[in-house]
């Protein structure tokens, strides 16, 4: 019987692939940053917008909206977190926790919503930095969460 050999043949991606070069992942990471940073003033608009759409459902109060609430505060934090947002997130956030223990409970209320809608557009109009003002807020808003907690 002949013996198997076993051959590596060196294809021209593999020459290529083992030659060093391409970024560091310092520079990846910077440039990333600026081309998202591009973004920030569009994004910014956007969630005004959305801040908006959920001060409408607050003043029209239809029960048959209140899931849109979730979708809408959704839609904020996933657009949020890819900028420090800082409070406007966890503001955010707390609305999501908010509408769904609602919604699940099978109580719900406006006011408590429109507390959170309130805060959102106070954060939004400080530029959502962080501070005094914003704590303040945050701890009202996990004050009226707390009311909506499962017991």
């Amino acid at each position: 019987m002949s013996e198997a050999r076993t051959v590596k043949v060196k294809s021209q991606l593999a020459r290529q692939l083992a030659i060093p070069g391409g970024r560091t992942v310092a520079e990846a990471k910077r440039l990333a940053e600026v081309g998202l940073e591009s973004h920030r003033a569009d994004t910014m608009a956007d969630l005004a917008r959305r801040v908006g759409q959920l001060e409408e459902l607050c003043a029209a109060g239809a029960a048959d909206s209140r899931p849109r609430v979730y979708a809408l505060a959704s839609a904020l934090v996933d657009m949020a977190g890819f900028f420090d947002t800082g409070p406007f997130y966890t503001a955010g956030y707390s609305l999501c926790d908010l509408s769904e223990r609602m919604q699940v409970a099978g109580t719900w209320s406006w006011p408590a919503v429109e507390v959170h809608v309130k805060a959102l557009r106070l954060i939004l109009a400080g530029g959502c930095r962080a501070g005094p003002e914003s704590d303040t807020l945050l701890q009202g808003l996990k004050q009226v969460l707390a009311a909506f907690s499962p017991a």
